[in-house]
């Protein structure tokens, strides 16, 4: 009897172990959040660059409705931020490229956290000094545009919206320019042949760029899709994307595949479904569904070749309810898993991809403030 109690208790005591490795196995695989240094100031709809050093470059956005001169780095050594040199013009909304030469350039954005004016200033971060210099101004003032860097170092920038009321963007553009690195200007080329903004614009392997979806003045969501060719500088349309979508989160994959997630309808309401883009056949293909709709979240790709999706606005023609919700997407089987939570529903934030894999989410806001916190996802 003894013997049988032992025996009876070392099983138990087995399955137990099993159970606990298994939800430690589970815990790992989900991936977890965890709180990394405060930002020295709050901001939403900022700029995020990883230098060449690994350090982020987190610039301007607005604070209690105020656009922001103020910058600031990340440093993941240490997990910290610190001050670095100010802008020359205060903007939101603005969208920064790193240059060939270890450069950031920052461009345009909203004056006054989008409530009127727009700004076709640009200017030149410099790493090494911690400064920020004044470089050639756009042709059109622009805010939510489009920009990819080409491959011979020249930055394309295409449409956006002009002007901002307190309902919305009231006038969008089609126009396209070029900045030239080494000259510091920039030049017109052929314009789209839709007038749009809240989109991407995506360097394909080609050289090419898509350009997909977006939003016009009437805050119809789109699902047109046109290209680039830097050669013949000339736009060509593209296939239709399977949704109308604007304000969405898109991500390059592997294969020459384009994850285009969420985003907002022709209602303005938010959505969970997603889609690829094939470069090989030029088509959109519907793939699995997220487990929330969001507008105004992230999407960045893990080493593991995962994408995480997190935050953004569970939106209705209600209103906008913040997340802290993350999910996972796997291109090998098209499907989403949730991941472990935030500590912080927000959107309007950043997500950048660390020289070690790890993903540092930074600011938004939380539907009453700006937030200057920021966390740390490990894969």
């Amino acid at each position: 009897m003894k013997r049988s109690l032992s025996s009876a208790s070392a099983r138990i005591m087995y399955m137990v172990a099993l159970a606990l490795a298994a939800s430690t196995l589970s815990f790992a695989a989900s991936g977890a959040w965890s709180p990394t240094g405060t930002m020295l100031s709050a901001r939403d709809g900022h700029t995020a660059t990883i230098l060449t050093n690994g350090k982020i470059l987190a610039a301007g956005g607005t604070n209690n409705g105020v656009a922001l001169t103020s910058t600031e780095l990340y440093n993941p050594a240490a997990g910290t931020w610190a001050s670095t040199g100010s802008m020359n013009v205060a903007r939101s909304h603005a969208r920064a490229v790193l240059l060939s030469n270890g450069s950031v350039l920052v461009i345009g954005g909203c004056v006054n956290d989008c409530l009127s004016a727009t700004t076709n200033s640009a200017e030149i971060y410099n790493p090494n000094a911690g400064t920020f210099s004044a470089t050639g101004a756009m042709v059109q003032a622009r805010s939510d545009f489009g920009v990819t860097l080409l491959t011979n170092g020249q930055v394309l920038v295409a449409g956006g919206c002009t002007a901002f009321d307190v309902n919305g963007c009231t006038s969008v553009t089609n126009k396209t320019e070029i900045y030239d690195p080494s000259a510091g200007t920039w030049k017109a080329t052929a314009a789209l042949r839709a007038a749009r903004y809240a989109m991407t614009a995506t360097l394909l392997a080609s050289g090419k760029v898509l350009v997909a979806g977006g939003s016009t003045a009437a805050l119809d969501a789109l699902n047109s899709s046109e290209i680039y060719d830097p050669t013949a500088k000339t736009w060509t349309l593209g296939a239709k994307m399977v949704q109308p979508r604007a304000d969405y989160a898109s991500i390059m994959l592997g294969a020459g595949r384009i994850l285009f997630a969420g985003g907002e309808n022709i209602s303005g309401v938010s959505i969970n479904n997603a889609e690829l883009y094939n470069s090989s056949t030029g088509k959109f293909t519907a793939t699995g569904n997220m487990t929330a709709t969001r507008v105004e979240h992230t999407a960045v790709l893990l080493a593991n070749g995962k994408v995480l999706v997190s935050g953004g606005n569970n939106q209705t023609l209600g209103g906008a309810t913040p997340l802290a919700s993350a999910e996972l997407y796997s291109p090998a089987t098209g499907t989403w898993s949730a991941t472990g939570s935030m500590s912080n529903a927000r959107a309007g934030h950043t997500s950048t991809v660390l020289h070690n894999g790890n993903v540092v989410t930074a600011g938004g806001s939380d539907a009453v403030n700006e937030l200057d916190s920021a966390e740390l996802y490990t894969p």
